[in-house]
């Protein structure tokens, strides 16, 4: 019973030894403001931290790198997302364009199918015609309704007899 009781109380003294050293060691270290600092101190002390401090270290380190990543990522998808923002205005302003265009072709399909309609019924109406200064003035109607240039009514001029267009 003399033994164990030297021993235990050799136990007792070694971790009253351990306990004062590692309160030394806590109050020696410069102090910190944040909470992250105080477990960063705690994590840091020795390698001969028990097996929880080391699991808690290697956990802190892992999610710095997780944060790190995670970081890394958001910028990447920021820059991404300027960029489409960027093409976004540019996309619209190519689709009102196209739009406008879309619009101004439909209303000259539009006039050309009412020009093309009154063509028919001029060019109707010439070839129903006797030959005369009615038929003239009807010729005179299709040639402006076809826009000729001036070499092509010089043309239909030279091919049509003296007279005929006035």
């Amino acid at each position: 019973a003399v033994v164990s009781t030297q021993s235990t109380g050799e136990l007792l003294h070694e971790r009253d030894t351990e306990i004062t050293e590692l309160r030394d060691r806590l109050e020696n270290r410069r102090p910190r403001s944040s909470d992250e600092g105080m477990l960063g101190e705690l994590l840091d002390t020795s390698d001969d931290a028990p097996r929880s401090l080391i699991f808690y270290k290697q956990q802190h380190q892992y999610l710095l790198e997780e944060l790190g990543k995670m970081k890394q990522l958001r910028e990447t998808q920021e820059l991404s997302l300027r960029e489409k923002e960027r093409n976004e205005h540019v996309y619209v302003s190519e689709i009102d364009k196209m739009r406008q265009e879309n619009r101004r072709l439909t209303r000259n399909t539009s006039r050309e199918s009412a020009n093309m309609e009154y063509l028919k019924n001029i060019v109707v109406r010439y070839l129903a015609l006797p030959n005369g200064s009615e038929r003239r003035q009807v010729l005179s109607a299709v040639l402006t309704v076809l826009q000729l240039t001036p070499d092509e009514m010089g043309q239909v001029k030279h091919k049509l007899s003296p007279g005929w267009l006035g």
